[in-house]
């Protein structure tokens, strides 16, 4: 397997640790701007484009060979983004509202917009479609239809293979892991960015440690196989399993 070499001779100083982390501030600075106060906010268009492109054009990740996964990768494939689905819903029913309940949160706090992601995301989105004048069904299905077709190859060409390759060259797997992956964390937490004046920090920082975790499991995907292509299908399916239980689930 050999490393993508789009633009690679051309590009080879954005490789650098440092370059990366600045291009990241910047990547995530764009998303938060999209998500409030450019006038298409809540729906990606620079960001995706960006962090799309401009790995593409860097270089230094592998696609490998379909042909090369192996069996016990494609399960992988298959059963991470279902346990990580299963994290996820323990995490919001239960450990989550466990920790608040024991730091003396109040119940009725717990289950609000403020701490609670499901409600957090749907207020979001009744304020988009007061936005742009539609209706809650419309801004749903734009929004997450769009995440849905982009995020897989999207954000695992720039998390995984731009920024924690060029991360992981000079300081190593595990660091360059748990930077990435806050950097995937904190990014997410730019989706609730439309509720600004009443931002509800609690429900995006149960985001950022489930987002966060996601992308520790990516990033042990692709050291595993040395390929893009098993983390971009997982995170193809990990979106899949709720964006198809949000879309096609009656309207509140």
């Amino acid at each position: 397997m050999k490393p993508a070499s789009h633009g690679a001779a051309n590009f080879e100083g954005l490789r650098t640790p440092a370059a990366a982390m600045v291009i990241a501030f910047l990547f995530t600075a764009v998303a938060l701007l999209e998500n409030t106060l450019l006038p298409w906010a809540p729906y990606y268009f620079a960001y995706a484009w960006l962090s799309t492109v401009l790995p593409m054009g860097v270089g230094g990740f592998t696609f490998g060979d379909f042909r090369s996964i192996r069996r016990s990768t494609w399960i992988g494939i298959v059963i991470l983004p279902f346990a990580l689905q299963g994290f996820g819903a323990l995490w919001s029913a239960w450990l989550y509202p466990a920790l608040l309940s024991g730091a003396g949160v109040e119940a009725a706090s717990i289950s609000s917009s403020a701490y609670d992601l499901g409600t957090a995301l749907q207020q979001m989105l009744e304020v988009a479609a007061q936005r742009w004048k539609t209706g809650i069904d419309q801004a749903q299905f734009y929004y997450f239809g769009g995440i849905l077709l982009w995020a897989g190859l999207g954000e695992e060409l720039f998390y995984r293979g731009y920024l924690y390759t060029s991360l992981r060259s000079r300081w190593g797997v595990t660091l360059g892991a748990v930077i990435s992956s806050a950097f995937f964390g904190i990014r997410h937490a730019t989706q609730l960015g439309l509720l600004w004046a009443s931002y509800p920090w609690g429900a995006a920082l149960s985001w950022v440690i489930i987002s966060f975790l996601v992308g520790l499991a990516l990033c042990w995907l692709y050291e595993r196989s040395k390929s893009l292509l098993p983390s971009i299908l997982a995170h193809y399916l990990l979106n899949l399993i709720p964006t198809a239980s949000m879309l096609l689930g009656p309207s509140s």
